[in-house]
């Protein structure tokens, strides 16, 4: 029976194995503090291993060394510092605000700082929240996520293969994902701007996968399997090149209005293909199983037969038939080439001859210039680290002021956990955080009352490592898990008290609300950000079009600029998605929609080009070619960057592309045109 894909990622993933290992990690430090000195140092150990462990996510070993001690010493400082403000207030609330601070300011080091954010709260809530000696406490703090670091690294190395595997089993189903998003181009009557927003969407997820394959695979302990998986990772890339390309010149919309079955052919293959990556995805995890990639060759002769009795009155249709059927030949060699690099390490170096893999390894900057940088009223980081600082301060004073709060820790944990450095992702987080709270009490609640002390700590564990496995996948999960690790755990520290479930959904709809009420306060909006955005993407895209567009470029060069370009499109992507959300978001969201769309028929355009080159090199004269390319160059470097002033050539239409270098200076002035328009709709938004 074959899975939905819907449900791959919550049932395989690089994200569940390394939920697990911190739930071994945390499991094994509280049974070790358990043996040494009870139930109840073991708990309090297993509080510090868990706040370490909020930043043990999917990364290389050697990352790990570095970012592993940083998030102790987060946690041990945060904690410290409540702990000595015990019994004082206003001096403690004083330190709350410094704390949310310092806390907000730590994203400004990047994706991979955020865990480390979140750590320094976590540390600073349950230290609030514990009975007794809060020094006492901060101490098993210290103790206990000082214990994990070894064993987290320990069980990063032992599992360092298999989580590569993994990885790149996951990668090859978000590309599955992307190829059926690309699939919807070819319906008839498609909405060609809705279709390309939602594959920018899936390439935003796609990218953000593509970085964490990098770091692992270039940072390997086993050179060999490492070099394997990321000549995979190469290979999976020139695929996605190749359906990039098969958007040059609106081919999709051409064959999907036009009176025959090819589009219709398209969308099929498209999604025949991947299942098939669906199930190489499978072959990837399942030990002793050969990766295999089966042949479709039978589907594209099927293709060509077709273009051959499309009417030859309508060349533009016949050019996209043809253009479309090559590109899916390109995209499914490319395809087929994965378990070969998988499997052989001769056939990975010849995917990876001439590159420098260490190039390609997203950097992990852990100095204080980063933050220092966003010192400055203007900057997103700092209005956030402001409005967080705030709103634990409220809370606090909250708690502090209100004795029926008896549990009011629970108001700060939410707040932290909510408040996010956008407006629409905070109203995201708090519209899933309360469903998940009230999920979660529900399931402890019934747990509690079957009142079975192993099925309450196996479920506690089980809750540990859902809530890590599920942040970044569906935070709805990782709510629902952490509200019944919070309370098991309340509970297995003191079983004679009672556990808060009903405080605790008053705790959570108040911290919903302070998060609500100061997400408005100094507010981010990712409108306000879009043309800044709009300005990077453009200037990514005229990198990318610098080094594409020469006679000879080295590999190096080129997917070096072709993975800067992903990257800024997927922030694009991304700023778009929650954009959608923000108020007055009607009056921005056409032409926003509208130069995503163009943004992409640029890159087709481009990409086509170093396509055709590779293709059909031995038909193109050097020196020719190489003047085309130049002069096409400075026309694309007049429309996206400023300064330039070169115009663009007339985009003439030449029927007979059967001769190569006519078919490359169709190419070539089509790819200045679609430059122009990009840089026309980018003026309109401000960009």
């Amino acid at each position: 029976m074959r899975i939905p894909p819907s449900l791959f990622k919550y049932l395989l993933g690089q994200h569940i194995l390394n939920g697990y290992a911190v739930a071994l990690g945390v499991l094994l430090v509280g049974l070790g503090f358990g043996a040494l000195d009870g139930f109840e140092a073991a708990m309090a150990a297993a509080s510090g291993a868990l706040c370490v462990s909020v930043g043990d996510t999917p990364s290389p070993l050697s990352s790990k060394i570095r970012i592993l001690p940083l998030c102790w010493c987060s946690a041990v400082a945060s904690a410290l510092l409540i702990a000595l403000t015990d019994g004082h207030p206003a001096l403690q609330g004083a330190t709350v605000v410094v704390i949310g601070f310092v806390a907000g300011l730590q994203i400004a080091w990047g994706r991979w700082a955020i865990p480390l954010s979140i750590l320094t709260l976590l540390a600073m809530v349950f230290t609030l929240g514990a009975p007794g000696d809060k020094l006492a406490f901060c101490e098993s703090i210290a103790l206990g996520g000082a214990a994990y670091i070894p064993i987290a690294l320990a069980l990063t190395w032992a599992s360092d293969s298999s989580g590569r595997r993994v990885m790149l089993a996951e990668l090859i189903r978000e590309f599955a994902t992307f190829l059926r998003r690309m699939a919807e181009f070819y319906r008839p009557g498609a909405d060609e701007g809705a279709a390309c927003l939602k594959v920018v969407e899936q390439q935003a997820s796609f990218s953000d996968q593509l970085q964490t394959a990098r770091s692992l695979s270039v940072h390997a302990t086993d050179p060999e399997s490492g070099a394997r998986l990321i000549a995979a990772l190469a290979v999976l890339l020139e695929a996605f090149d190749g359906m990039i390309a098969t958007m040059a010149d609106h081919a999709p919309l051409r064959l999907a209005s036009a009176p025959s079955d090819l589009a219709a052919r398209v969308e099929t293959l498209l999604k025949e293909v991947a299942d098939d990556l669906d199930a190489l995805s499978l072959d990837l995890l399942i030990a002793g199983r050969a990766p295999s990639f089966p042949d479709h060759s039978a589907a594209l002769d099927d293709f060509s037969q077709q273009i051959a009795r499309l009417d030859s009155d309508d060349p533009r249709l016949l050019r996209a038939a043809r253009m479309t059927r090559a590109r899916l030949a390109f995209v499914l060699n490319a395809l087929a080439r994965i378990p070969a690099v998988v499997d052989s390490l001769a056939e990975a170096e010849k995917a990876l001859s001439g590159l420098d893999l260490t190039k390609f390894a997203p950097p992990l900057r852990v100095s204080l210039k980063p933050i220092a940088k966003e010192l400055r009223w203007d900057s997103a980081i700092f209005r956030h680290a402001l409005r967080l600082s705030a709103a634990l301060g409220c809370g606090y004073a909250l708690i502090a002021l209100t004795p029926a709060l008896s549990h009011g820790n629970w108001i700060l944990l939410t707040i932290a956990v909510i408040l996010r450095a956008s407006y629409s992702a905070t109203t995201q987080r708090r519209d899933q955080r309360l469903f998940g709270s009230v999920v979660g009490c529900a399931i402890a609640g019934a747990l509690l009352w079957l009142d079975s002390t192993p099925l309450l700590m196996a479920a506690q564990l089980s809750a540990v490592g859902i809530a890590h496995a599920f942040a970044r996948v569906d935070y709805r999960l990782t709510s629902v898990a952490a509200s019944v690790m919070a309370l098991l755990g309340l509970h297995l520290l003191d079983p004679g008290e009672t556990a808060p479930v009903a405080s605790r959904l008053i705790d959570t709809a108040i911290g919903a609300a302070l998060a609500y009420v100061f997400n408005l306060l100094l507010p981010n909006y990712e409108r306000h950000g879009t043309a800044a955005l709009a300005r990077a993407f453009v200037k990514k895209l005229a990198t990318y079009a610098d080094r594409v567009l020469r006679w000879n470029v080295s590999a190096q060069d080129y997917r070096l600029a072709r993975k800067e370009m992903i990257e800024s499109f997927s922030a694009l992507g991304e700023s778009f998605k929650l954009a959608r959300d923000n108020p007055g978001a009607e009056k921005f969201w056409p032409l926003y929609s509208k130069l995503i769309a163009q943004a992409y028929f640029t890159a087709a355009q481009i990409v086509t080009i170093r396509l055709l080159i590779r293709n059909r090199i031995d038909d193109l004269d050097p020196y020719d070619s190489a003047a085309l390319l130049d002069d096409t160059r400075a026309a694309v470097m007049a429309q996206l960057r400023p300064g330039c002033a070169h115009l663009p050539p007339s985009c003439e239409f030449y029927p007979d592309e059967s001769d190569a270098f006519a078919a490359l200076r169709l190419r070539c002035a089509e790819a200045a045109v679609e430059a122009e328009r990009l840089r026309h709709l980018a003026a309109r938004l401000g960009a």
